[in-house]
């Protein structure tokens, strides 16, 4: 366990001996035309600007006709620096980059969580995981290669570095292999995505197969921002040219509603029955805000009358229970401890979001006084203890815990 300094030269005030886990790291590193996992796949790589563009603006830029869309140059000005860097990266090895990656390997981002107090991180893979699906191949073969490009880089250090799996929803008994495969390879996390597949819900018993092996694993799903589509089908037609809003309208509806699916996902696991068959799952929000939870909270409460419930947890009980959510204080979660914590306790989480251009490299500086402020079981909680229990309750505690 890392020992913390009561007070650093940043003036945060932690305890000694809390544990400290960051929930949403990324590993982000240069890759040379001879490493690059999906290498063999290069001739269909999009250009770097086509590629933040629809980070930026995810479903938006597809849903909107190709003569009213802003150019994928006066987005460019939205990503920052370091994050283009990154992209530039991972879908044109072989061109001179100037690679902007703090800690680009395991040793040096150990070196970096030692410098500013965290114990163990969640590592999701970097920019380069949206690349399956500009590519003409066989998706669980194109997973797989990333989550063992990842795994890779992070072997022998799993105790604290533990890589995040991606997986190929299409084939749900494949998906069950992958994540025992990758397991065993230190992963405790696995990315969901806030859609039905194949025209069927996430909830669907027929799916139970994928969460049961989750729990029984000690694995967590982590729903992140790029895997929550907003449904944009018609609403990306608003003449933003003519309607002299731009890009910057443009940008602004691109993000303004990115939990919506995260709400729909998240519910229907909720009412379908999932969360009440696997009472052990947890899903973990992540570049998500929070601010939508309260009223989603509320909302539930509201139809707690509406006919028969067939599990002892109340819906809003069961939301607490299996939903953990973390704020990112550079994508607009405001004021997260004074205002979202009382009305959230027990599911905010902490994370960083390192070394991503939005993210920041002393996080728990960044909350300040704040976090001094919240009492000790709180505090604890927030910073680590909250999601180690998750992890706990399945059986399978993580290391330091």
């Amino acid at each position: 366990m890392t020992v913390v300094d009561d007070v650093t030269a940043t003036g945060r005030a932690v305890d000694r001996d809390a544990y400290v886990l960051d929930v949403d790291t990324h590993f982000e590193v240069a890759f040379t035309a001879e490493d690059h996992p999906l290498r063999a796949y290069a001739d269909q790589f999009p250009t770097a600007r086509r590629y933040v563009a629809e980070a930026l603006t995810h479903d938006l830029r597809e849903a909107t006709p190709a003569d009213s869309r802003p150019s994928d140059e006066a987005l460019l000005l939205y990503s920052p620096p370091a994050n283009r860097s990154y992209t530039s990266a991972a879908v044109d090895p072989a061109a001179s980059v100037d690679p902007r990656f703090p800690s680009a390997s395991a040793a040096e981002r150990l070196t970096w969580m030692d410098q500013v107090g965290i114990d163990a991180a969640l590592v999701n893979p970097g920019v380069y995981a949206s690349l399956p699906r500009y590519l003409d191949g066989d998706r669980s073969q194109l997973v797989r290669l990333l989550n063992d490009f990842l795994a890779d880089r992070l072997s022998g250090h799993t105790d604290r570095l533990m890589p995040v799996t991606m997986l190929n929803w299409n084939d749900l008994d494949g998906a069950v292999a992958e994540l025992t495969r990758m397991r065993a390879r230190g992963s405790r996390a696995f990315w969901v995505r806030a859609e039905p597949v194949n025209g069927m819900s996430p909830a669907h018993p027929e799916w139970d197969r994928v969460w049961s092996a989750a729990t029984d694993l000690g694995m967590i799903a982590v729903l992140h921002i790029g895997n929550s589509p907003t449904a944009f089908s018609g609403w990306g037609n608003a003449g933003w040219a003519e309607s002299g809003v731009g890009v910057g309208g443009f940008f602004r509806y691109a993000n303004c509603m990115n939990h919506q699916a995260a709400e729909l996902f998240i519910t229907a696991m909720l009412y379908g029955g999932a969360l009440g068959r696997h009472p052990n799952l947890t899903i973990l929000t992540e570049e998500l805000q929070v601010g939508w939870l309260p009223f989603l909270l509320a909302r539930c409460e509201g139809l707690g009358s509406a006919g028969p419930w067939p599990f002892d947890r109340s819906p809003v009980e069961m939301l607490r229970h299996h939903i953990r959510a973390s704020p990112l204080i550079d994508v607009g979660d405001r004021d997260v401890l004074g205002r979202w914590m009382p009305q959230l306790p027990g599911m905010l989480v902490f994370s960083s979001d390192y070394p991503h251009g939005e993210g920041n490299a002393d996080p728990i500086g960044l909350y300040g006084p704040a976090l001094g402020e919240l009492d000790e079981a709180t505090r604890r909680s927030f910073l680590g203890g909250n999601i180690a229990d998750c992890f706990a309750r399945m059986g399978d505690p993580l290391p330091g815990t």
